[in-house]
């Protein structure tokens, strides 16, 4: 089924089989990299590392492949492993104060806590003031864990990975290294390849590997370029690596419907509505609600069942051999693209500008075809 769903997608985006460009050498590679930043330190090894990387995943060290990986990283870090983000501790005290004064008596504790522990000269508040990267914050949240588990004698509980889920759910930095690559994609694919479920140390293992050059590259390659798209343009892909997987197509599958039943949706690549842990909700989402008025106006032969049985596809490579997917896109005779860019703004605290995720795609592709030399 999915071998199948990867053609159609192939042939709904007039892509062909059409052959990689050469793989690239180290000092070729070395090359590109410099030619998108002059100051690099140690290109060679930055070369040496991303070539390993693409060969354990089975991918080609084509131009294509290398490029899109070197125009991630420069947006993302300017080829640093760990990079400083300007101004980031007086933002993250701000951001606990903020949260604080919404719960004021226990809010007003938590910050006396964290002013005088583990000691005044040496409190995380004043860890927290002075970091200067991701891993600076992430590793005094570490530290208030552990000290919370000694202090509810929960020490031995914490460490077995029975509380992961809640450790991560509360540590705010879920972007990490040179690619900024999502700490629970990286997550998801360090626990398939375990036979035994992850102690908290393993987490933390894996929240390591991010920050160094090679683990930075490993997850953020594989987030970009380990799926099957059918897109026949690498900013999809770019679009998707800020979005999600398959936002792109699904942002065009999203025109679609608009199209259809006149209903004003957003464009943003996701079908369905999803809780923090990306587990899609039972509530009826505007795209779901139009996709059954189409069903309705246009007399299509199957149910609401059937519907949010293949909505539940969406972030998967068979969506568009789903009978929802096909019958709407038959509703359609003039030709209609496969993916387009999703309509997202993009709200952080690292984000100093007004970004979307069109900016971010453009931004990428830009740099891409630079070092492609288009």
């Amino acid at each position: 089924m999915k071998f199948m769903a990867v053609i159609f997608a192939m042939l709904l985006s007039g892509l062909t089989a059409q052959a990689q460009s050469p793989e690239l050498s180290i000092a070729e590679t070395t090359k590109l990299i410099l030619k998108a930043e002059k100051s690099v330190v140690d290109a060679k090894g930055w070369a040496i590392d991303l070539l390993d990387v693409l060969r354990s995943q089975n991918q080609p060290a084509s131009r294509e492949n290398i490029c899109s990986a070197i125009a991630i990283i420069d947006q993302e870090s300017n080829f640093v492993a760990d990079p400083a983000v300007a101004g980031l501790g007086a933002l993250a005290e701000k951001t606990l104060r903020d949260k604080a004064d919404r719960i004021p008596i226990l809010g007003r504790l938590a910050l006396q806590f964290l002013e005088s522990t583990p000691s005044q000269n040496d409190s995380y508040m004043e860890r927290i003031r002075s970091a200067r990267t991701e891993r600076d914050l992430d590793m005094t949240y570490r530290a208030m864990v552990a000290d919370a588990g000694k202090r509810s004698s929960l020490s031995f509980v914490m460490d077995s990975g029975l509380l992961n889920q809640m450790i991560e759910d509360r540590n705010d930095i879920n972007t990490i290294g040179s690619m900024q690559v999502s700490v629970r994609f990286a997550l998801e694919n360090a626990k398939r390849q375990r036979w035994l479920p992850m102690n908290l140390s393993d987490n933390y293992a894996t929240r390591d590997e991010l920050y160094t050059r090679h683990g930075g590259m490993y997850y953020g390659v594989l987030q970009l370029l380990g799926y099957e798209s059918g897109y026949n343009r690498k900013i999809y892909r770019f679009a998707d690596y800020n979005a999600g997987r398959y936002a792109s197509r699904n942002a065009a599958f999203q025109k679609l419907i608009v199209m259809l039943s006149k209903t004003a949706i957003a464009t943003d690549g996701d079908l369905l509505l999803y809780d923090k842990d990306k587990r899609a909700l039972a509530k009826v989402s505007e795209s779901e609600n139009a996709l059954r008025k189409i069903i309705a106006d246009y007399h299509l032969d199957f149910d609401n069942k059937k519907l949010r049985s293949d909505l539940l596809q969406e972030k998967d490579v068979s969506f568009p051999s789903t009978q929802t997917y096909q019958a709407v896109r038959g509703l359609i005779k003039l030709p209609m693209p496969f993916a387009e860019i999703p309509s997202i703004e993009l709200n952080s605290p690292k984000i100093r500008h007004h970004m979307t995720t069109l900016n971010f795609a453009q931004s990428v592709d830009k740099r891409y075809q630079r070092c492609v030399g288009k």
